[in-house]
């Protein structure tokens, strides 16, 4: 039996915000390997360090989760050559970095998509769960 990976995407709320709307996320500015490691299913939590890109203000929190609907990685209509990924997404009120700090491996922060452990992952989904837009 498959178990359920879980995502750190790292993007602006902005950009993150565009595919709720349209059912789908992007990585790493539309490349497709990292959404080609994601399975249907695989849960979804979107790290925005600011609110734009790239001088927004600083937000550090995580602001949309979800989960991968789509069997495979598609063209992008947004980026030229790049890559996107159906997905079911809602924005959530921000949960601070400094509330689950313990649980996100911020050195990794800076590569913008990396899987999430299993007992971090359920940790931060408690936390989700208390939050509505």
């Amino acid at each position: 039996m498959e178990t359920r990976q879980h995502w750190i995407i790292v993007a602006s709320r902005e950009h993150a915000l565009r595919g709720v709307g349209d059912g789908y996320v992007m990585a790493n500015h539309g490349k497709r390997s990292p959404l080609a490691r994601m399975s249907p299913g695989d849960g979804i939590l979107i790290y925005s360090p600011t609110t734009t890109y790239p001088h927004g203000e600083p937000l550090r929190a995580i602001v949309i989760v979800g989960e991968v609907t789509g069997a495979e990685p598609e063209p992008s209509t947004v980026i030229v050559g790049g890559f996107r990924r159906a997905a079911s997404l809602r924005e959530i009120e921000p949960l601070p970095l400094g509330e689950i700090r313990e649980h996100l491996p911020v050195s990794r922060i800076r590569f913008g998509f990396f899987e999430l452990s299993p007992v971090d992952a359920e940790a931060i989904w408690a936390l989700v769960g208390h939050r509505e837009p």
